[in-house]
């Protein structure tokens, strides 16, 4: 997996970004397509970001809230593996 960094991912001409509210908010799918994760389940807004082709409005996700759904799958797998150890 690609380490997240937020002065990486702002130069990233790939990844739709749009600053709101003091905030950057990246494409959940431009992101899914970056690191090659799956990011089912994150927290998004719709924003209109500016692309080539004017005003689209796309899913946007903080990220810290990327890295929130990035954080939580192996843990997930971790505490399920662990309490099915318990119960043999």
């Amino acid at each position: 997996m690609k380490k997240l960094n937020e002065k990486i991912l702002r130069k990233e001409s790939i990844i739709r970004k749009i600053q709101y509210d003091k905030e950057w908010f990246y494409s959940v799918e431009d992101i899914t397509d970056y690191l090659k994760e799956d990011l089912t389940g994150i927290e998004y807004i719709n924003l209109n970001v500016p692309t080539e082709y004017g005003l689209v409005n796309i899913p946007c996700a903080t990220l810290e809230d990327i890295k929130r759904v990035l954080n939580k799958e192996p843990l997930q797998d971790f505490s399920s593996s662990v309490s099915r150890k318990k119960s043999l």
